[in-house]
């Protein structure tokens, strides 16, 4: 929808709207909660995005680019073994400023795994746009990057879920073993 109304409301109200499901969630997410807490009514959401679908797929777009600018921003440049790799997404999961942004992603996946649109295609999305990257800085041979990126994310979200579900103590000792493994090393903790 292009720009009507006055320049640059629309993009307000986005990031307003990303604020309000970063701090209340996203699976019941309906217009006049989110424009209450925008100071404005559903009927102008809908002037500016067209429909609730929109507003939301807006959303998700975003929390989307602000995944992958967060993971981009706090890696090692060029590629790295799987290990590294995992430490350095774990040290972002750490982060208290990213937790938001993390909760609402395992929110997405629970919506996406009950194939909610437009959760599902969202989540695929930003699956694929993840995967594409860690096969990028994934320093393993060029026929086991695909592989190799998708266990690191796969061993990043069980992390995640056990890092909001049952504790960051938890979590950090399991992020300590699932790297040491990762580097080849044995041993039970």
């Amino acid at each position: 929808m292009t720009e009507q109304g006055r320049p640059g409301q629309r993009e307000q109200f986005l990031d307003g709207a990303v604020q309000h499901v970063l701090r209340d969630g996203i699976g019941t997410l309906s217009l006049r909660p989110v424009a209450a807490a925008l100071g404005t009514s559903d009927r102008m959401l809908l002037y500016y995005f067209g429909s609730r679908d929109a507003l939301l797929t807006a959303i998700l777009d975003r929390v989307g680019a602000i995944l992958m600018s967060g993971l981009t921003t706090s890696q090692p440049q060029g590629r790295v073994q799987p290990d590294r790799l995992l430490a350095a997404m774990w040290t972002l999961a750490a982060d208290p400023v990213s937790e938001p942004i993390l909760r609402l992603y395992l929110e997405i996946l629970g919506l996406a795994s009950a194939r909610r649109e437009p959760f599902a295609s969202a989540a695929a999305q930003v699956g694929a746009e993840w995967l594409g990257w860690a096969q990028n800085r994934v320093d393993v041979e060029p026929e086991c990057r695909k592989d190799t990126a998708a266990g690191v994310l796969a061993v990043f979200d069980g992390l995640l879920m056990m890092r909001y579900g049952i504790g960051a103590d938890e979590s950090d000792g399991a992020a300590r073993w699932a790297v040491r493994h990762a580097a080849g090393e044995k041993g039970g903790s």
